[in-house]
C-alpha cells in the first residue's frame, strides 16, 4: 500500500499540503461558457466544456446540469438534450510556451489551461482543443451529439471515428476515411451529427493514418438512467472523472517509425505509457510533471470505465493496489460480473469495472505496464479522502511490484483459452442477458461461414526495390522483416472514394479478386502474389454469420480484429494445434462448429459481446455477427501499423436501396485524371513566343 504518501514529495521533496488539496473538488455552481469564439453562433447554448472529466462536475444534479446546459448529467428523468462540442485539430506540443516553469517545478504550471505534460518530454502532438486525451464527451442515451471538427493541422487531412457506435441512423458519420466520407481537409471543418445510442463505454479517435497514437483520441460515454441499468446494483459511484484511457507513447511523431528504420531506434515500441494523458517517468532525470489521481471515498463502491486507447502491439496490464476488479461490462455490453486481479488490455478494448473502497483511508497505485518490455510502466493514483495530511512517501513500484494474478483477455497466458488457469478469455464469460433475438444470432445453421485469415506477405529486396515494375509497393520494415499485412492473403487498399456515400462503381482493376488462387501464399521468396487492393465481402441484410478469425501468419503478434457498425457474439477462442494445415484444420472446426449448432441455443445462451476479438499467434476465434446494419463497415486489426498496411477489409451489408442516404451537401471527393489529349493546347499563342 502506498502508506502515507504525498504527491509533492516524490516529485519536488517539498513540504507536504493534504493530498485533499491535490485535486479540484467538484463544483455544483459551474456555469458553462456560452457564445467561445470557437463555437457556432447559432448553436453556442449547447456548447459543452472541454474538462468534463476534470473532477469539477462530479456531484450536479440533473436540474442545475440542464439548468446551464450541461449533457453530463444524473439520466434518470432527464430530457433529451443536444450536446455540441466544438473541436479544433492542430499541430502542438507537450511542454510547451503553456506550460511555463512546469518543468522546473512550478506544479501550478502544469496546470494550466494549455499545457500538455504527458511524460515530461518535449516533442510535437497532435491535439484537440489543446488537450491529450482529448475533450470527453458524457451524455445519455438518446441526447443529439454534434461535433464540429475544424482541422487546422498544416499538412494532414483527418476524420474522427466514434469507435463502438454502431452509427444505424447515420452510416455516413461512422468516419473512416474514404469508406463512409472524405477526408476532412486542411482548413476546413467536418460537423459529425448523430444519436446517442447504444449506452455503454466507447471512445473517439483520428481514423486517418497514425493520427490517434500522436494524441487524437478521447472517451465518449454514453448512459442510460441508473433505474434501467441492469448492473447499476453492482456500484455506488458512476463519475465523470472516473473514465481513464491508457495509451502508448513515443518520444517522437509516428510518422517518423513509419515504414520504419533500418539504422537506428528501429523498434516500433512505446518509449512511454500515459494514464489519461499524464505520467512521471521514474527516474532520476525525468522531468517533474504531475500524476494523475482518481478520488474515493471510504466504503464506496466506484465503476470505473477502462479504455484501451493505445496503438502498438504490445498489450496492456492495468491493476489497481489492493483492489481486486468486479468486472461488469465490456465494449458497452454487461457481463455476468467476475472479480479479476488485472486487465490484459489491447488497442480498441474497453472494460467497466467496480472497486469496493474498503481499505483505509490512504493512496493507493494504479499501474499500466506492458507485457513485450516490462520495464515500461505508467502510474497513477486513487486516492481516498481523508482531512489527515500525509507526510512520508512509499516507494514507487516497479514493472514486478504486483503480481499478475488473474487475468482478463490475458491470451498470451491462456491462448488455448483453458479452464482452471489464471488468464480468463472472453469466450468463457457469459453476457448478462441473451441476445435479443436469440432464435435469430445463435440460429442452429448460420446464413453465411466466413474465414478471414490474418498475415503477414514478406518481401524480398529485389522485388520490392530492384525489380523493373517501378509498383512503390507499400511495406512496412519489422527490423529485419519486409513486410505487409493481409487478410485472406488480400492486403487492403482505400477505394478512392467511399463507396458508401457515392455510387460510382469501384474500378474493377482496384477491386481483390474473388479467386484465392489470384492471391497465394505470403512471401516472394516462394513465389508468392500479393494482392493490393479493396477487399469488400458482400452479406445480405439480416444475415447471420458464422465468422472465423485465424491467424496464419508466422510472426509472435496478437491481433485485435476491430469491427464498426455491428457487435460479434464470442463462441469460441483457442489454438490451432501445432502441425496442422491451415485448411485442413478450419475445415475440422467448422465440421465441429456444425455438429454443435443445433444446441448452440442451449449450450452458449448468453455469449459475451464484443467489438474487439483478440486472436494469438496461430490462433483463433469463432463469433456470430448478425448483420443487421446496411452500410459499408470496416473489420481491421487495431494495431496501428497493420491496419494501415493491409490488415483490414470491408463488410457491405444490404444493397444500395436499403442504405441510408447521406444529408444534402454531403462531401464528395475522388482521383482526378481527364483525359490528355496531344492537339490541346496547341492553338494557345503563349505572350512570350516571338511574333
Amino acid at each position: 500500500m502506498l502508506r502515507n504518501f504525498c504527491l509533492l514529495i516524490l516529485i519536488y521533496s517539498k513540504p507536504c499540503l493534504s493530498a485533499i488539496d491535490i485535486l479540484p473538488v467538484a463544483d455544483t455552481s459551474v456555469q458553462l461558457q456560452v457564445g467561445r469564439e470557437d463555437a457556432d453562433p447559432q448553436l453556442s447554448k449547447y456548447i459543452q466544456p472541454n474538462d468534463i472529466a476534470s473532477g469539477r462536475y462530479d456531484n450536479i444534479s440533473t436540474a442545475d446540469a440542464e439548468k446551464i446546459g450541461l449533457c453530463a448529467r444524473p439520466c434518470d428523468g432527464a430530457k433529451p438534450m443536444v450536446c455540441y462540442y466544438s473541436w479544433t485539430l492542430e499541430n502542438y506540443a507537450t511542454v510547451g510556451p503553456a506550460c511555463g516553469d512546469c518543468l522546473k517545478g512550478n506544479q501550478s504550471h502544469c496546470r494550466r489551461k494549455g499545457c500538455v505534460t504527458a511524460d515530461g518530454f518535449e516533442r510535437p502532438i497532435l491535439s484537440i482543443n489543446r488537450q491529450i486525451p482529448g475533450p470527453s464527451i458524457q451524455v445519455c442515451k438518446g441526447d443529439t451529439i454534434v461535433v464540429d471538427v475544424k482541422n487546422h493541422m498544416l499538412d494532414r487531412a483527418t476524420t474522427i471515428h466514434w469507435h463502438g457506435v454502431y452509427m444505424k441512423a447515420t452510416p455516413y458519420m461512422d468516419g473512416v476515411p474514404m469508406v463512409t466520407q472524405c477526408p476532412i481537409p486542411s482548413g476546413t471543418t467536418f460537423r459529425y451529427k448523430f444519436p446517442a445510442t447504444p449506452e455503454g463505454t466507447f471512445f473517439h479517435h483520428s481514423h486517418h493514418g497514425l493520427q490517434k497514437m500522436d494524441g487524437l483520441e478521447g472517451s465518449l460515454v454514453i448512459r442510460s438512467p441508473r433505474a434501467k441499468d441492469p448492473i447499476s446494483s453492482n456500484y455506488d459511484y458512476d463519475l465523470y472523472s472516473h473514465v481513464i484511457i491508457l495509451t502508448d507513447w513515443m518520444h517522437s511523431m509516428t510518422d517518423s517509425k513509419f515504414p520504419g528504420r533500418s539504422h537506428n531506434d528501429t523498434r516500433a515500441k512505446p518509449d512511454a505509457l500515459l494514464i489519461n494523458g499524464q505520467n512521471q517517468v521514474p527516474s532520476d532525470n525525468s522531468p517533474r510533471v504531475p500524476m494523475h489521481f482518481f478520488k474515493v471515498q471510504k466504503d464506496k463502491k466506484y465503476r470505473f470505465r477502462i479504455i484501451g486507447g493505445s496503438c502498438l502491439a504490445c498489450p496492456l496490464i492495468f491493476t489497481i493496489e489492493n483492489h481486486p476488479l468486479l468486472v461488469i461490462a465490456s465494449d458497452g455490453t454487461p457481463v455476468e460480473p467476475f472479480t479479476v486481479d488485472t486487465l490484459t488490455m489491447f488497442p480498441g478494448d474497453r472494460v467497466d469495472v467496480v472497486i469496493n473502497c474498503n481499505q483505509e483511508p490512504n493512496l493507493f497505485w494504479i499501474q499500466a505496464k506492458t507485457i513485450c518490455d516490462t520495464q515500461i510502466t505508467a502510474e497513477a493514483v486513487l486516492q481516498y479522502s481523508s482531512g489527515q495530511k500525509l507526510k512520508y512517501v512509499s516507494k514507487r513500484p516497479n514493472s514486478s511490484a504486483f503480481k499478475r494474478g488473474k487475468s482478463l483477455n490475458a491470451m498470451d497466458i491462456n491462448p488455448e483459452c483453458k479452464s482452471g488457469v489464471d488468464g480468463v478469455c472472453w469466450s468463457q464469460i457469459n453476457a448478462l442477458k441473451a441476445p435479443l433475438e436469440p432464435n435469430v444470432v445463435l440460429k442452429p445453421v448460420p446464413d453465411k461461414k466466413f474465414v478471414l485469415a490474418v498475415s503477414e506477405f514478406f518481401y524480398t529486396l529485389d522485388a520490392l526495390f530492384w525489380k523493373d515494375n517501378d509498383q512503390y509497393q507499400r511495406f512496412f520494415q519489422a527490423s529485419p522483416a519486409i513486410v505487409t499485412h493481409m487478410i485472406n492473403n488480400r492486403s487492403f487498399m482505400m477505394p478512392p472514394f467511399p463507396p458508401l456515400t457515392q455510387s460510382d462503381p469501384i474500378p474493377p482493376n482496384m477491386v481483390c479478386p474473388t479467386d484465392d488462387s489470384k492471391c497465394t501464399d505470403g512471401s516472394n521468396v516462394k513465389g508468392g502474389k500479393l494482392c493490393e487492393c479493396v477487399n469488400i465481402i458482400q452479406v445480405d441484410l439480416g444475415a447471420v454469420a458464422e465468422v472465423i478469425f485465424i491467424d496464419w501468419g508466422s510472426s509472435s503478434f496478437l491481433h485485435p480484429m476491430h469491427l464498426h457498425g455491428t457487435d460479434t457474439y464470442i463462441i469460441e477462442q483457442g489454438l490451432k494445434p501445432k502441425g496442422v494445415d491451415n485448411k485442413a484444420f478450419i475445415q475440422q472446426l467448422q465440421d465441429k462448429l456444425a455438429k454443435n449448432g443445433a444446441n448452440l441455443a442451449t449450450t452458449k445462451p448468453k455469449p459475451c459481446v464484443k467489438d474487439v476479438v483478440t486472436i494469438p499467434p496461430s490462433g483463433y476465434a469463432v463469433v456470430r455477427i448478425h448483420f443487421n446494419n446496411p452500410g459499408f463497415w470496416m473489420c481491421h486489426c487495431h494495431y496501428i501499423f497493420h491496419s494501415d498496411t493491409g490488415m483490414s477489409m470491408i463488410f457491405q451489408v444490404g444493397t444500395r436501396d436499403q442504405f441510408i442516404k447521406p444529408p444534402p451537401g454531403f462531401p464528395v471527393c475522388n482521383s482526378f485524371m481527364p483525359k490528355v489529349d496531344p492537339d490541346e493546347f496547341k492553338s494557345i499563342k503563349w505572350d512570350d513566343e516571338p511574333t
